[in-house]
């Protein structure tokens, strides 16, 4: 029973939803009003409808008519709500067919002495609900004016008609103070459930502003974080190629302007890593980067990545060396997939001591394949793990070699996996090393049709 009043109560709300128009549908009390008076109105109906056929039953025509008429007011009233684009021609339509029928069956069924007097005393609370303030003292004093003018007819000693037989007062006068409880707590519930909604939409909306707000913080600490590391990286290759540049006047030995022009050479490629990984974050973050997917022997590009860190290895004698592992065709974007091996290699070489040895290899594994890269550097400690791929990440780790990080290669990688259908993780304990490893989706003869 209560699902199948859940699932009537979202199908009303539903129906009442399809009359909304503009504002109506973005703010949330003209909305909640709106469907107060669509579902107001609707409820008006019913009640119309059996009290008309209660006036039938027992003979009383002239309150069966007015009453059918007035419930064709209220069933129209959701389509005048669409059709006139107006919440207050709406709820003030509604509110004068309440006072006007039931000021005409008062007329009909004896004045002060019927239960319809009563129901007058209702319009101004209806008005309030569903118009507001402005309307509810208007309609105030039109139903003060119209049960002043039934009060004046009693005093005058003038007797209204009672159109239907006498043997029936007190089963009409009970039905309709009765029906007048239920019409209010029913008018109570919809009224709640329209509150309740608004409210819910309201603390949605709250939460919804609290995360942007989160996220304007943390984006505007990342902007500081950038400044920082722009500020600080860009300024020591910087000083090193200006001082470079300047000893070059004076250099005559062929050997120092050769050492020199390494020097400008190697802080000029690091400025150059820094710009292309914030561009390359920047891109990512504003969703400009797309994967190629094609069929990629991880390999064939392991040992690209090799040749290209093979001159830093060499420099402190670390050796690359590269395990068979079978085949490894991997669904991947080559391009993205170079450069999530080549950042995990010059890592590696980055924190290996002086000879040591860096293990490559390529392989299937769980229907995934995987590229895992190996140093015998000092490892990862927990604290540092758990703070690995994320952008302008320092770790306590530094260099050998008195290389520079800025931190944002693995968190990169991460996304660049990630947009190939792929994951990367770190396996490490402080002391013995850490692996690095890529996992992308297997090559399958189903690949080429896959979406990307």
């Amino acid at each position: 029973m209560h699902r199948f009043i859940n699932q009537m109560t979202a199908r009303a709300g539903k129906f009442a939803d399809s009359f909304l128009f503009g504002d109506c549908l973005t703010d949330l009390e003209l909305g909640r009003r709106a469907r107060l008076i669509v579902r107001f109105g609707l409820l008006g109906f019913l009640f119309g409808l059996l009290f008309a056929g209660f006036y039938l039953l027992i003979g009383h025509r002239w309150g069966a008519a007015i009453v059918l008429v007035c419930s064709l007011g209220f069933v129209a009233t959701p389509w005048l709500l669409r059709a006139m684009r107006s919440l207050a021609f709406a709820g003030n339509f509604l509110a004068a067919i309440m006072t006007a029928g039931f000021a005409a069956l008062c007329w009909v069924e004896g004045g002060l002495s019927g239960h319809a007097i009563a129901w007058l005393a209702i319009v101004p609370l209806c008005a309030l609900l569903l118009v507001g303030r402005r309307a509810a003292r208007w309609w105030g004093g039109v139903s003060f004016v119209v049960v002043s003018g039934f009060i004046g007819v009693a005093l005058a000693g003038i007797r209204l008609p009672v159109t239907y037989a006498p043997e029936w007062q007190l089963l009409i006068s009970a039905t309709g103070y009765l029906a007048l409880v239920i019409f209010l707590f029913c008018l109570g519930i919809i009224f709640e459930a329209g509150r309740e909604r608004a409210f819910n939409k309201m603390q949605e909306a709250l939460g919804k502003l609290k995360d942007s707000n989160e996220q304007l913080v943390n984006l505007n600490n990342e902007k500081n974080e950038f400044l920082g590391i722009a500020a600080h990286d860009l300024k020591n290759p910087l000083t090193s190629i200006i001082l470079g540049a300047e000893m070059l006047h004076a250099a005559k030995n062929p050997d120092q302007v050769s050492k020199l022009a390494e020097a400008i050479l190697n802080a000029s490629n690091r400025m150059r890593d820094l710009i292309t990984n914030l561009l390359d974050a920047n891109a990512i973050e504003e969703g400009r980067f797309t994967s190629n997917l094609e069929r990629c022997d991880l390999n064939a590009v392991l040992a690209e990545c090799v040749g290209h860190n093979a001159a830093a290895a060499a420099r402190k004698e670390i050796a690359l060396t590269v395990l068979s592992n079978g085949e490894a065709w991997a669904r991947a974007d080559r391009t993205a997939t170079v450069q999530i091996l080549d950042n995990f290699i010059s890592n590696a070489v980055k924190y290996s001591p002086l000879k040591s040895t860096v293990s490559l290899r390529a392989g299937a594994a769980a229907g995934r394949i995987t590229a895992a890269i190996t140093d015998q550097g000092p490892g990862l400690s927990a604290e540092d793990q758990k703070k690995l791929f994320r952008k302008f990440t320092r770790l306590s780790a530094k260099p050998t070699g008195g290389e520079s990080s800025n931190g944002l290669g693995l968190s990169i990688v991460k996304r660049l996996a990630e947009a190939m259908g792929g994951s990367v993780e770190c396996q490490s304990t402080p002391g013995n090393g850490a692996t690095f490893s890529v996992h992308l989706p297997s090559w399958t003869e189903n690949s080429e049709a896959a979406p990307d």
